[in-house]
């Protein structure tokens, strides 16, 4: 898969995580051909807290070093323009249940004409780019 991808937290865990019932095709997407990956501050923040609480301490560092190694990672930024892009995006899919990160992704995404997504749940598809794995 070539192109521009956005990575949001549950493709990394299900990636560290042999338990997780993704991880098998996570492992896939990462093994398969590199596209130009990029993900958010607030991204990472989520998965580094996941691991952190359900995995532990070593988790998360061996999280945190993964992205220190992923070659051309682009890490979007927090800006104070990026939180009110944020809100714009929660008022205009208001009833989804959207958790503030993965508004901040979806902006980030249409911002950026990024149009597939690595993750595990559907949220990151509300605005219509493409999952993988397939849900």
């Amino acid at each position: 898969m070539s192109g521009r991808v956005f990575l949001d937290a549950g493709i990394f865990i299900a990636f560290l995580n042999r338990k997780d019932r993704w991880h098998p095709q996570a492992v896939g997407l990462f093994k398969g051909p590199q596209p130009l990956w990029s993900t958010s501050v607030f991204v990472i923040s989520e998965a580094y807290s996941w691991l952190l609480f359900r995995m532990g301490e070593e988790a998360a560092r061996g999280f945190r070093l993964l992205v220190d190694t992923v070659t051309d990672l682009r890490i979007y930024e927090a800006t104070i323009e990026h939180h009110h892009d944020v809100a714009k995006m929660l008022d205009r899919l208001r009833g989804s249940k959207l958790t503030y990160v993965d508004a901040s992704s979806l902006a980030l995404m249409e911002q950026h004409r990024i149009r597939r997504v690595w993750a595990t749940d559907h949220h990151l598809g509300l605005t219509g780019a493409e999952i993988f794995p397939r849900l």
